[in-house]
């Protein structure tokens, strides 16, 4: 065993079951949060799901440890040494995928339902490749009746008269799997790289797409209300001002109606509120106010929108570099130190270096302990949702922003129609559409489109 002692192999033991418990309970976290939400089913977290079946399948394994390294040719040794190379690999094979989700996104403008249609062919490939060697092995042995798996120390798996196959079969296409992902992350950092020096470069003169000659244009609704009324005499009036600094009324002679009656025009303007043609009963008698939606454009400054687009882009290119670092960072993490150490055992024959075996008894259950946590911190919103959920019995209150035929107040959540209701001293209530509704849920919009790349 090239100098391992019998307590350090207890130690061994021990650090691989600690390891596998982690990593089952992040597989569970992730089985659980996206069988339980639909705010979790992006893209990425698909491909974490389906590889955290893999991840607890290895983990079975390595919870065995050490335990049937005493008859290598009983069945809980071999099934050990199956498990571990069929699903081990999986992980790497998982993270090629989502690398190449990045890139089917950035190249081609794949949405969520092509890349959906992509994983018939991910299963088949990360499931379906590793399982011909890892059932091929189990029929296999030398001259001399030693079969492939055996003792390898950590647990039952290739053993070390087998060296070249653990290379092979094993670590050589776990590691062109890592280039290749390493290859599709550094292109497609590269164009963000590119597009962000664009952006600045950017000046905040040049045209908008969304513009007219040159001139970014915005939608502005004007709304003209009419309100007829009985009084009598040559007085101007001027109403109530219902809480809407942008409300005018005037009222004079010319204003006569043929019957008398006097008609009152306001004018009141409000950035992108939901649309409306109703009747509302002001706290005068025989006083009625129709309001008549007209819907003009006017400029916005080009700075602001050259602002915007600019804050969108770099959040995409943030949320992308994130994935990107943490799945190089666990990539990293599990498979240099089992690497050198298999390169270790080849080069000094059969022996053994202490650290490295620790360090690889350490990194290598934890596979889908790493996962869950880049599936946790890529959907973090998501999760604080969940969290909630199960705290309060229910779904925290958030805007939702339908706009229904009659009345404004519908595109509002439930804390926004409190602070925005308007009750007369007549006792009618009327309840007036934020300004800033629409521009609201176009934020929240853009918010969200800047993590589909994760």
């Amino acid at each position: 065993m090239g100098g391992i002692t019998e307590s350090q192999l207890e130690a061994i033991s021990a650090i691989e079951r600690a390891c596998s418990v982690l990593s089952l309970l992040g597989c569970l976290f992730t089985i659980v949060t996206f069988c339980s939400s639909q705010s979790f089913h992006k893209p990425i977290n698909r491909l974490v799901f389906y590889a955290s079946f893999g991840n607890m399948l290895t983990n079975i394994g390595t919870l065995m440890s050490r335990s049937y390294l005493a008859n290598i040719t009983s069945f809980g040794c071999q099934f050990q040494a199956f498990l571990i190379q069929l699903f081990m690999p999986a992980d790497a094979f998982w993270t090629l995928a989502m690398a190449i989700n990045v890139y089917l996104t950035f190249y081609f403008k794949f949405d969520a339902a092509r890349l959906r249609r992509m994983e018939i062919p991910y299963l088949i490939a990360c499931y379906g490749i590793p399982l011909v060697p890892a059932f091929v092995f189990l029929f296999i042995k030398n001259g001399e009746g030693t079969r492939v798996y055996g003792n390898a120390t950590l647990w039952c798996w290739i053993s070390y008269d087998w060296d070249i196959l653990r290379i092979v079969a094993f670590y050589a296409p776990v590691w062109v799997v890592i280039f290749i992902t390493f290859f599709i992350y550094i292109r497609a950092g590269r164009t963000i790289y590119e597009k962000r020096k664009q952006l600045r470069d950017f000046h905040s003169s040049d045209p908008d797409p969304l513009s007219v000659n040159g001139d970014a244009i915005s939608t502005v609704k004007t709304t003209e209300i009419t309100v007829t009324t009985e009084m009598a005499g040559d007085k101007e009036i001027q109403l109530a001002s219902m809480n809407r600094r942008d409300v005018n009324v005037n009222v004079g002679p010319s204003a006569r109606s043929p019957n008398g009656a006097y008609s009152v025009h306001i004018s009141a303007d409000s950035y992108s509120s939901p649309q409306s043609n109703d009747e509302v009963s002001l706290p005068m008698q025989g006083t009625t106010l129709q309001q008549t939606p007209t819907i003009q454009n006017i400029p916005r400054r080009p700075a602001n929108m050259a602002r915007r687009r600019n804050h969108e882009l770099n959040n995409a290119a943030w949320s992308y570099t994130k994935c990107s670092i943490l799945f190089f960072t666990a990539i990293l993490i599990t498979w240099i130190p089992s690497s050198a150490n298999r390169v270790y055992s080849l080069i000094h024959s059969k022996d053994t270096s202490v650290p490295l075996e620790f360090m690889s008894a350490f990194v290598l259950p934890l596979q889908g302990f790493w996962n869950a946590v880049i599936y946790a911190v890529t959907s973090w919103s998501a999760c604080v949702e969940f969290f909630d959920t199960l705290r309060f019995g229910r779904k925290p209150d958030v805007p939702e922003f339908v706009v229904g035929r009659r009345g404004g107040d519908k595109g509002l959540s439930v804390h926004q129609r409190r602070r925005s209701q308007f009750r007369s001293p007549a006792g009618s209530s009327r309840t007036f559409a934020s300004d800033s509704t629409t521009e609201l849920a176009k934020a929240r919009a853009d918010s969200a489109d800047g993590s589909q790349h994760c």
